[in-house]
């Protein structure tokens, strides 16, 4: 009976650090869950305008907005739509964001109805931007909609404070890794999502907050 080839110690300690990289891309993907970092950037603005009841305002526009987007993705994920939890495929990301445009662009009529805090509009019609581009841009190429997120989260961060603006791009730097090295996203995929949000939230900023 012809024996198995024994592996090396630096072949089993090689493989062990590949897993163990890998288990810490799929949490760092898990933490930084496109959904969760939008929360963050909605309690953000609101700290940051606390004046104004903006933390009040802030848990408002997560009703409206985010969360019908996650119950949505959740029941979806729930009757087999989504191949995967992180919707690998890429042509099954276009409902999501369908969804979410139609959602923003709900959650931008009640801004504008009841007087939101400039700030407020400023980020939810970034958020619009963001969709709409990046949605247009996955029917031919799968963008990072975590990178997307992290980058419109480290930009107004670091609109507000030079320390959380660097240590969010740090954090944004560590998902860029993980979506490359869970094979979810090519390196130019999260990059672009990066660009793509820091440019759209930086001129949404300038222009209505």
């Amino acid at each position: 009976m012809r024996q198995q080839p024994e592996l090396s110690g630096e072949a089993l300690d090689s493989d062990e650090m590949e897993s163990r990289s890998l288990t810490i891309a799929r949490l760092l993907s898990q933490i930084f869950n496109p959904v969760f970092v939008t929360i963050v950037a909605y309690i953000l603005v609101g700290f940051h305008i606390l004046h104004e009841s903006g933390l009040a305002w802030a848990g408002g526009i997560i009703a409206v907005q985010t969360v019908p987007s996650l119950l949505y993705y959740l029941v979806r994920l729930r009757q087999g739509g989504f191949s995967d939890a992180d919707v690998s495929v890429r042509h099954e990301r276009n409902e999501l964001y369908l969804f979410g445009i139609v959602s923003v662009l709900l959650t931008i009529g009640l801004l504008l109805t009841f007087g939101a805090p400039r700030p407020f509009l400023a980020l939810t019609v970034g958020m619009l931007g963001i969709g709409v581009i990046c949605g247009l841009i996955n029917l031919t190429w799968k963008i990072s909609m975590h990178g997307a997120a992290i980058g419109a989260l480290a930009t107004l961060a670091l609109m507000y404070s030079n320390i959380l603006g660097i240590v969010c791009w740090v954090c944004a730097a560590a998902v860029a890794w993980a979506r490359v090295r869970t094979r979810n996203h090519t390196p130019g995929q999260v990059v672009a999502g990066l660009a793509v949000a820091a440019l759209v939230i930086a001129i949404a900023f300038l222009t209505l907050a």
